[in-house]
């Protein structure tokens, strides 16, 4: 009778031996051998270890969204064709002498010729900083961290823009914030570089 209210409700009864069945494989079975998870062993505090085992200092783990591959560009000229290579050297040129609007157009052609190279945007956000374009300055730098796929090197350069831009802007929080990821940044590559 049971199958066939089951039938009608529109379940299917399973046969008692096939549950049964089932049951006992998903509890482990009868003689309860199956660990299916454990815990690590604890280490035991005051044993000796073993001198023969050389054990490297352990990195710490790099800041969320870093890549950690090694070969990360650090300089523009890594990545950079001739032409923009020498409009990055005009930038910064121009930059030094306290021309920041001359920085500015060098660094805008330079984005017309590569306009993903997340090394013009970063020097971009310096001159816009430079001339207290700071919403400016802020916008350019975070577009320079999402093109640079976790390049710390670069992301460092960013956040101190994003920084300063945010404090100059009276964004206290945002300021502290972009301090805390730059901050965290500097350690993690202060901590081996690669």
């Amino acid at each position: 009778m049971d199958v066939i209210d089951d039938a009608r409700a529109g379940r299917r009864a399973l046969p008692p031996m096939i549950a049964l069945a089932l049951l006992a494989s998903a509890c482990g079975g009868t003689q309860g051998t199956h660990k299916v998870w454990s815990e690590p062993e604890p280490a035991i505090v005051g044993q000796p270890v073993d001198p023969a085992v050389e054990t490297a200092p352990a990195r710490p783990l790099p800041p969320r969204g870093i890549d950690d591959a090694p070969g990360q560009p650090q300089r523009a000229e890594d990545i950079s064709g001739a032409a923009v290579t020498a409009l990055m050297r005009q930038a910064r040129s121009a930059l030094d002498s306290g021309e920041p609007q001359h920085a500015a157009s060098a660094l805008e052609r330079a984005l017309r010729i590569e306009p993903r190279n997340y090394f013009v945007w970063s020097l971009l956000g310096q001159a816009y900083l430079a001339q207290d374009n700071y919403s400016q300055a802020d916008s350019v730098a975070a577009k320079s961290n999402a093109l640079a796929r976790g390049n710390a090197y670069v992301e460092l350069s960013n956040w101190r823009t994003i920084a300063a831009a945010r404090a100059a802007l009276g964004d206290a929080a945002g300021a502290g914030a972009a301090q805390a990821r730059q901050r965290e940044l500097e350690q993690w590559l202060q901590g081996g570089s690669r």
